[in-house]
């Protein structure tokens, strides 16, 4: 007879919370999936239950209604794309990374969480419901942009410009468009020539940011 010491060990059971986390990361993929493939609306909490490989009553229980899985996939991408860009920072150093910040934020836009994230604002327009959750989600994003952004310049011991709220949102909506527009265009849209143009104005915040530091 084997000894308890040489069973097969049991196996170890997920925690709740686990499982919970899993299935909301799972539902939230699907929905970011089909956004990008049918647009916003075709997406359904059926079509995104269907994708996900779940029941709709499972997508009711984690999100109470379309808007509030919507806001969910914003403020998901908005995350994971944190996490790459320490994963860049760490990788490259700051200065670097800060150098080269518009075409970071260009390859965001361009992956396929940034065309759903699109996808979601453009339906606010017409959907009040969905634009005052967003307006919020929105607002906590920018924040937490802007404390990174000063974060990265007091690592690097330099005053950030005054105007970086607003020279945060002017590149923002430029890469935004920029991605839609080579979306609909591919090469004709000659993204490269304009990301150099703003690489260029980049360089002037930087300029200031250093004359001001100095």
């Amino acid at each position: 007879m084997p000894s308890s010491s040489s069973a097969a060990p049991k196996p170890v059971r997920r925690k709740q919370e686990d499982r919970t986390a899993d299935t909301r990361r799972r539902i939230l993929d699907a929905t970011i999936s089909c956004l990008y493939r049918m647009g916003y609306s075709a997406v359904t909490i059926a079509v995104v239950a269907k994708e996900a490989g779940v029941s709709r009553g499972i997508i009711s229980y984690h999100f109470a209604s379309k808007t509030d899985l919507m806001v969910a996939v914003r403020d998901a991408v908005h995350l994971e794309e944190r996490r790459l860009i320490e994963e860049t920072r760490q990788r490259i150093g700051t200065e670097a990374y800060l150098k080269e910040l518009p075409r970071h934020v260009l390859s965001g836009m361009l992956r396929e969480p940034g065309i759903a994230v699109d996808e979601i604002l453009l339906a606010a327009r017409a959907d009040p419901d969905l634009s005052t959750k967003l307006r919020t989600a929105e607002s906590n994003i920018e924040h937490r942009v802007l404390s990174g952004l000063r974060g990265y310049y007091a690592e690097l011991g330099i005053e950030p410009p005054a105007n970086l709220a607003v020279a945060m949102r002017v590149f923002v909506a430029a890469f935004r468009g920029l991605a839609i527009t080579q979306l609909v265009q591919g090469e004709d849209a000659e993204t490269e020539a304009s990301v150099a143009y703003l690489m260029e104005l980049f360089g002037h915040v930087n300029a200031e940011r250093e004359r001001v530091g100095g």
